[in-house]
Parts: C-alpha cells; structure tokens; sequence
C-alpha cells in the first residue's frame, strides 16, 4: 500500500478538501466584517448594544465555565442568587464551547468576530455539501453554497449578533443524513440513525428554535418524498425504520436531561417567552421580492450600519431563477420535494396573518402555522424565522436546475470558459441585490471599557456582586455592562443582565411589577430623568441590593442620568458614594443599609441637575459642589 492510498492520508486529504471549501465561503464574510477586523478584533464589536453585546458574553462563558468547573449552560453570574438558565436563551452554548480555546488565548472579543465571521461559511459549505448530494455538476453545488451562506436571513442574523440564528451548517447537514437514509442508503441504517441523532443534539445546543423549525420541515420533506415517489419509499421503509428508531433512541438519550433543564430546569421560563405574539405576527407578501428602508439602522445600532432586507426577502432574481430551476428539472423528483418544501416554509414564515398588498390585509385560516404554534416547544418560534428553511430549499433547487441546464446537449458545444460566465452571470443576478442591501463592510464600534471596570474592578474579590448604571437587562435594552463582566474575565457576578429570566409568573420578567427596583432601574436606564420615587420603592430597591448580596454599586458616566442614579442609590443605601476611576462607587461589604423615609423621597426629588462628566473629576477627588449637595441631601434621614 503507497503512502498515497493510505487511510489516513486519504482522510487527511479530505479534511484538507473541506478546510479548502470552508475558506473560499468564508471570503466573502472577511469582507461583510472587514472593519472589525481591519481595526482590531480585540477592541471591536458590532456595537455595544443589545444582542450584539449580549454575544460576545454567551461566547465567553462556556469558556470560563470550562476553566472553572461551572455549568456551561447556567450561570449565576448574571441575575443573582438564582442566576439564568442559558437554554432558555439564544445562546448558541456549544459554539462558545468549541471556541473555548480561542477565548483563553485571545479574549471574548475576538472569539465572537471569528464566530459571526465563519457562520456565513460555515453555512454555506453545508448547502454545498447537502447539493452534492443530489446534484452531479459542483459549480452548481457553489452557486448554492453562496446562496445560502449569504442569505438575508444569515447575514441578517450574525450583523444583528444573533450566532444561534446565523450558524446554519446543521440543517443542511441532517438533509444529507435524511437523503442518506431516504435514498442513498449505502451507510449501514444504525450508524445513519446515530449521525442523525448527534447532529440534532448539535443544532439543540445551537438553538433548539432552528431545530424545532428544522424537524417540521424534515418531516413535510419525507411527506412529499413519500408521495412524490410512493415505490421508492416503500422500499426504504425497512431501512429508513431502522434508523429513525436509533435515531429517535439516541437522541432521547441525549437530549432528555438537556430539554427538562430547558424547560422545567432552575429558572426556566414557563410559558412563551415572546407572550404569544408570534402567532398574530403579520407578513408581507411583497417581502418576497421587495427590500423595503434596507437602509434603516436597527435601533441602537450605530449609524451607517443598515438594518438589511427583511428575513424572507429572496428578490426577484432568485424568483425567477427558482422558477426556471423548477422547469428545467421538472423530471426530477428532488426539484419538486425542496420545491414543495420551500413553498410550505413560506407559508409558515407568513405566521397567522399577510398584507397581499399595501393596504390588503388577509387573516387566512388555511396559513398552516397557527394550527401548530401552541405545541410545547413550538410556541416560542418566531414564524418569519422558518425563512431559513425557505433559503436552504430555495438554495438546494436553483443547483439542481443548474445542473439540470449545464446536461443540455447544447452545452457540450460550448468551452469551460463559457460555462464558467454563465454560472458567474446566474450567481451575480442573484447575490448582488442581496448584498447591495447589507450595506457592507458592516459599521463596528471600539469596545470602551469604563476605567472602573477596565482597573478597579480587576482586583475585587472574586465572585463580588456588582450593581452597575446602567442597569443591564432586557427592558432597559443595555448589554454593556455584560461586556465590561467578560472583558474583566468573569471576576464578577452582574446584578442583571440582557437575558431572558423568569417573571413572577408566565413569561419573562420584562419591567417587573411598577414598584419594584427593576422597574425602577430599567426606566432610569432606559430613557433617564428622574423617577417617581417613593418609599415603597426605595425599600424595594434596598431589599434588591441585599437579595443580590451586593458588594459594590458603579455608576458610570455612559447612561442618559448618572446623577439621578447616584441619588437613587445614596437614598436607597443611606450611603455616601466616593469616586474612583470615573465613576461613583459605593463598598456595601459590612455596611448596613438606612431606612429610607418620606423625607428622603422628597429630597431625592430635589436632584434635578444635569449629568456632570465624571471625566472631568480626578480619581478620588471630591464630587462637584452643587452634585454633593444634591446627593447628600437624598441621604438623610
């Protein structure tokens, strides 16, 4: 046996194949990223805003979870005592669990630039590798891969920080399993079963959202299979039997303790995280070829940074190039299952309700999604994300009609070079209208990390619980401070955080009951001024800081009212702050906190001043005089 043969040379050669394939549809994403990367993957971001903040914290705690013997998919380093449950957030663990390694050597930041960068790659070799199972002509299977690894839902999804919605290399993954089981059936049926069942564990500990999208759309794919080829499928049955019962029996192994944690596990949500408004959610017909203000920017992003297309927009290109697919492979019984597939997608994208015109709104009954939407496990899907589903199938059809057009005795006449221009004019008619509305290179923002955090905080005892201004959460629409936690290497626990935790009853907490201090915190967070305090919700601020076993409150200078926050805190603690590093920081350690009063109320009211910039004040130094008087006159008692 040469070298050349040998297995593991051949495995090598494969692999390398692959890395090969992966690098070319990773390109692209460079470029879609090329300002973060151009100006530092460890000092840049997508923004320090909402979820492109709250990623790079779901990207660093497995990694310190590892290091630290901790539980990847829970922490109590954000909401304490009770912390969050992770699966019931977009939180795409296993994607942080593989970068681990990249996080220890090069920080949060850069492991999430090299994520969102490679999840359009990955993507898109997925697709390339599910087309070259039914279709015989590769550059086909790359105009797919680049459909697919591009698509609006994709490139939406990473801008937005969305990793768990972006990752799309699993579905693609299983329809080479399905087709394996279903068609092919060359693999022994067991190990077919097994495949399956690790990769829908996979896609779970991505985001059980796209897996349950996923599944619905397997099982309408071997529907049609079965009926667009009733003889072929009656001879698979033995096989395909066989591997769907491994599979389902490997896959309830696996996934049985992760599905209870998720939901019936410590802080899971009960209920639908979304109050159920997925189902009255109303579509655009016209979505389907229209961009729509692509140029818009997401709120809070910064400027210049385009919001994208909507998620179902395919374009008219791609519309008529799926159309032609159809027609030119009309004798394949592969072109009309994904066919079949893409349009019942769609219709579930639609959610119960579409506007077949501007002003012609239908509420259709026969829309297939609200009959399923209220199944556990269904009820948190958002329908307009069942796009992607729709980009895949979409993708998978327009190769096969390529590879159905490239066997046209016409085309043995005419030279490579020829062949090449064509496929290069159908892929450009196709992507260039996406990518003109991605306003790419996508606009990034410097990490700024406050000097408290960026220095004091480094030394505090570790496990320290910090109440930050702003508030970190959901309601208040601020991330910033989970930044500031993973770029100080989880030394702290965060009161707070963006994520989804549970509220007093169903659903998530959102803004908490009116009087309680996350209400209270949220608002001064989210749009400033100076709150409606009372005593009742000084107490309840002071009862929050001791169930939180708070040791320290910072208050930096980057929310819309640092000195109502100030003496909001000095009301509800009794406490004076000092100033350190820019910022006023109160020490709880061993302090026992005042009783606020009606007094302290009404002096707390008094603080009407504009926001000082902290800095303007050195380190230690005394508080303006006019700032002092205000606070210190919210402090008695």
């Amino acid at each position: 046996m040469s070298l050349r043969t040998s297995p593991v040379v051949v495995a090598l050669t494969r692999v390398a194949a692959h890395l090969g394939v992966i690098l070319v549809f990773t390109v692209p994403a460079v470029a879609l990223w090329w300002h973060a990367w151009s100006g530092g993957a460890g000092s840049t971001i997508r923004c320090l805003c909402l979820d492109p903040g709250q990623q790079v914290w779901f990207v660093a705690w497995p990694a310190y979870a590892i290091s630290h013997g901790l539980n990847p998919v829970s922490s109590t380093w954000l909401w304490p005592p009770h912390g969050v449950n992770l699966l019931s957030n977009a939180s795409a663990t296993l994607a942080g669990v593989v970068l681990a390694p990249v996080t220890w050597i090069f920080g949060p930041f850069v492991s999430t630039t090299v994520a969102l960068t490679l999840a359009p790659g990955l993507s898109g070799w997925g697709c390339w590798l599910a087309c070259r199972r039914v279709v015989s002509w590769v550059p086909a299977c790359w105009v797919a891969g680049f459909l697919f690894g591009y698509s609006p839902f994709v490139v939406a999804s990473v801008t937005q920080g969305h990793l768990s919605g972006g990752l799309l290399v699993i579905p693609p993954l299983i329809f080479v399993v399905l087709h394996e089981i279903l068609v092919r059936q060359q693999w022994r049926p067991v190990w077919c079963g097994i495949a399956l069942a690790l990769l829908l564990t996979a896609q779970f500990f991505i985001s059980a959202e796209i897996l349950a999208m996923t599944v619905i759309t397997a099982v309408v794919g071997v529907i049609v299979t079965a009926v667009v080829a009733p003889r072929r499928a009656a001879t698979a049955v033995p096989f395909a039997a066989t591997a769907f019962v491994m599979a389902a029996a490997v896959t309830a192994v696996l996934l049985a303790a992760p599905v209870w944690y998720m939901t019936d596990g410590p802080e899971a949500i009960k209920g639908a995280i979304w109050s159920g408004t997925q189902v009255l959610s109303v579509s655009m017909l016209f979505h389907l070829w229209t961009a729509g203000p692509y140029r818009a920017a997401p709120v809070g992003f910064p400027r210049g940074s385009g919001g994208g297309p909507p998620l179902e927009f395919l374009g008219l290109g791609v519309l008529v190039a799926a159309g032609l697919s159809l027609l030119m492979a009309w004798r394949r019984r592969a072109a009309w299952v994904v066919a079949a597939v893409a349009v019942f997608m769609t219709a579930c994208s639609w959610g119960g309700a579409i506007f077949l015109g501007p002003h012609h709104l239908v509420h259709a009954g026969w829309l297939p999604w609200p009959l399923v939407w209220m199944r556990p496990l269904f009820d948190n899907i958002l329908p307009d994300h069942f796009a992607a589903l729709v980009d895949l199938a979409v993708a998978i059809l327009v190769a096969i009609g390529l590879d159905a057009a490239h066997r046209w005795s016409f085309w043995k006449r005419v030279p490579a070079v020829g062949c090449a221009l064509v496929v290069l004019a159908v892929a450009a008619t196709m992507l260039i209208p996406w990518w003109r509305t991605y306003g790419a290179p996508v606009a990034v923002q410097k990490v700024v990390v406050p000097s408290w955090f960026k220095t004091a905080a480094r030394g505090v005892a570790p496990g320290s619980v910090v109440v930050s201004y702003p508030f970190p959460a959901s309601a208040a629409l601020r991330s910033q401070p989970m930044d500031w936690q993973a770029a100080d290497d989880m030394r702290f626990r965060l009161a707070g955080g963006y994520v989804k935790v549970p509220g007093p009853g169903k659903g998530v907490i959102g803004l908490g009951p009116p009087d309680s201090a996350t209400n209270v915190l949220d608002i001064l967070s989210l749009v400033g001024g100076s709150p409606d305090v009372t005593v009742p919700r000084l107490l309840n601020l002071r009862s929050a800081l001791e169930n939180w076993k708070t040791t320290y409150i910072v208050v930096t200078d980057t929310g819309h009212a640092p000195v109502q926050a100030a003496a909001l805190f000095t009301a509800a603690t009794g406490m004076l702050p000092q100033i350190s590093h820019r910022a006023w920081v109160w020490h709880l350690t061993g302090r026992s906190l005042g009783t606020p009063s009606a007094a302290t109320a009404a002096s707390f009211r008094t603080c009407q001043l504009p926001a000082p910039r902290l800095g303007d004040v050195p380190a230690n130094q005394p508080l303006p005089q006019a700032v002092n008087a205000c606070i210190a006159a919210a402090a008695r008692f």
